[in-house]
C-alpha cells in the first residue's frame, strides 16, 4: 500500500485461499491423519455441506522427484481431501467468511481502512498494542503447530498447541525457511511474495479478530519513509532498545521470546538445539553499518516506476521487475552503494531478530513493514473482477489465475537437445518462455 503511494500494474491479489500453512486442530488427530482427511464436522456435516457452505474434496495430486522436501506440495503429503468452501465461506472447515465478508452467510461487506502506526489516537495505539499482547498470550484453540527434524521424511514431525500471535509466527518460518535442497521458498524470491504476504495479514488480522471480539481490528502500517531512524522503536510503540539490543525492561515487549530459532539445517523446524530455550526480541536499528539507512520516498518512486511486475528468472536474479525490486535484491541507482533494498533493507537495518527472514516475525514490527509494503491502488482493467477485453465470453482476470496449462488443454515439452552453455539472443528468449512456463504454469 506504500501509504498514499499509487501503484497501477498488475499488482492485485487474485488468490485469497489455499496458501496457509498451518494444521487445524481437528485435522491433526489420529483418525484424520490415518484417513488423509482435513474435513472437520461443521453444523453436521463435513465442511458444513448440509448448510451449504462447502463441501470435503480431493486434494489433486501432483509427481515430484523423491525425496522432497513435503512443503512443497501443501497439504498433500497430509491429506489427501480437504474443505472445499463455496462463496463467501472461508477457513478450514467453511465456518469463517472471505476477508471483506461478514454476517451469519457471509453476506455483507466488511471494511477497514489501515492507518499509519503514528496516525492512530493515543486509544487506538493502547487497544492495537494491547491486541497485540493478548494475542501473545493466547491459546490457539484453533490450530496447532508441528516441529521436525527433516522435512524430507514423511511422519517426521510432531504437534504442539501454541499461542494465537506464535502461530502466525511459526507459518512464517514455515513458509519462509529454504526447502531442503534449494535455495526456494514459498513466500520469498518470486511472484508471489506480495501475495503470499498480504493473505498471511489477512490471517493474521481474522484469527486476532476471532480473538478480542473486535471485529474492526486491524494491523496498521509503518511508513519508514517519514523517518530517518526507528522512530516506533520507543515505549510508547514497540520498546526503546538498550546497549546489548535487548527491548527496554519498561515495556511489555522485553518480555516477549521467540519461537523457531533459525538453524542452518534446512530440514530443521522449529527445534531448539540449545538448552538456553526461546531468545528475547532482538533489535540495533541502524548500527550495522552495511545497514544503517532506510529506503526513502525516492526508492519508492524508483520502484512504483518499474513496468513488469516480474521478469525471468522469476527469482531474486530479476532485473526491471517490480516484484524484485520491492523485495530489495535489486537496488536503485543512487549514491548510496545499497547492499539490499526496500523491503529487504528495512530487515536487515532492524539488525536482530527481524534481519534473519524465516525468524522476523517474531518483532511485531514485522506486521507493520508488511502492512506498508502491501499494495492498493490497481488500474480499473487489471483488477480482479475485471472482464478481460476484447474477448467473448466474459472472463474476469481471475478466472485464469491458478490454472495450469494442462488444466487449459495444453502442456510444453521439452527441447530434444541439451541447452547449451552459451546462447545467442534467439536461443535465450525460446529459454525465456520455457522457464516462464515452469514458474508460473506448473
Amino acid at each position: 500500500m506504500f501509504g498514499l503511494y499509487s501503484w497501477n500494474l498488475h499488482r492485485n491479489v487474485y488468490i485469497l485461499t489455499g496458501v496457509d500453512a498451518q494444521f487445524p486442530r481437528p485435522c491433526t488427530t489420529p483418525e484424520a491423519l490415518q484417513t488423509r482427511t482435513c474435513c472437520p464436522l461443521l453444523n453436521g456435516s463435513p465442511c458444513g455441506f448440509s448448510s451449504g457452505r462447502g463441501v470435503c474434496a480431493p486434494h489433486p495430486a501432483r509427481d515430484l522427484p523423491k525425496p522432497v522436501d513435503y512443503r512443497v506440495n501443501w497439504p498433500r503429503v497430509f491429506y489427501d481431501s480437504v474443505c472445499t468452501c463455496w462463496g463467501n465461506y472461508d477457513g478450514y472447515d467453511c465456518s469463517q467468511c472471505l476477508p471483506g465478508w461478514t454476517g451469519s452467510q457471509c453476506l455483507q461487506r466488511h471494511h477497514v481502512e489501515r492507518k499509519e502506526i503514528t496516525d492512530l489516537s493515543d486509544s487506538e495505539r493502547e487497544t492495537f498494542i494491547s491486541s497485540l499482547h493478548q494475542a501473545k498470550h493466547s491459546p490457539s484453540g484453533r490450530y496447532m503447530i508441528l516441529t521436525s527434524n527433516d522435512t524430507t521424511v514423511v511422519g517426521n514431525s510432531v504437534f504442539h498447541n501454541t499461542s494465537v500471535y506464535d502461530l502466525y509466527v511459526w507459518m512464517h518460518y514455515y513458509s519462509a525457511k529454504s526447502y531442503a535442497g534449494s535455495e526456494n521458498n514459498a513466500a520469498h524470491r518470486g511472484p508471489a511474495f506480495i501475495f503470499w504476504h498480504r493473505v498471511f495479514l489477512l490471517f493474521i488480522e481474522r484469527e486476532i479478530r476471532e480473538l478480542t471480539g473486535n471485529q474492526d481490528f486491524y494491523i496498521p502500517y509503518w511508513d519508514w519513509t517519514r523517518t530517518n531512524h526507528c522512530n516506533i522503536c520507543t515505549n510508547e510503540y514497540f520498546g526503546g532498545v538498550g546497549q546489548d539490543g535487548r527491548i527496554d525492561s519498561t515495556s511489555q515487549f522485553s518480555k516477549w521470546k521467540t519461537i523457531c530459532p533459525y538453524q542452518e539445517s534446512l530440514g530443521i523446524i522449529c527445534i531448539h538445539s540449545d538448552a538456553a530455550g526461546p531468545a528475547h526480541l532482538i533489535r540495533n536499528p541502524g548500527k550495522d553499518p552495511v545497514y544503517k539507512t532506510l529506503p526513502t520516498a525516492a526508492d519508492v518512486e524508483d520502484t512504483m516506476a518499474t513496468a513488469l511486475f516480474d521478469t525471468p528468472p522469476f527469482d531474486k536474479t530479476s532485473r526491471k521487475s517490480f516484484r524484485n525490486k520491492l523485495e530489495g535484491f535489486e537496488f536503485p541507482s543512487d549514491s548510496r552503494d545499497l547492499n539490499a533494498s526496500m523491503h529487504n533493507l528495512v530487515h536487515r537495518y532492524l539488525n536482530g531478530t527481524m534481519s534473519l527472514v524465516p525468524t522476523a516475525a517474531n518483532d511485531p514490527i514485522f506486521m507493520l513493514h508488511h502492512s506498508f509494503v502491501d499494495n492498493d491502488h490497481v488500474h480499473p482493467a487489471q483488477r480482479a473482477q475485471a472482464y478481460m477485453a476484447p474477448f467473448f465470453p466474459l472472463r474476469t482476470n481471475n478466472y485464469y489465475w491458478g490454472r495450469d496449462t494442462q488444466s487449459l488443454g495444453y502442456s510444453y515439452k521439452e527441447h530434444s537437445l541439451s541447452r547449451p552453455a552459451a546462447r545467442n539472443s534467439g536461443t535465450r528468449g525460446a529459454a525465456g518462455r520455457h522457464d516462464c512456463k515452469n514458474i508460473l504454469n506448473n
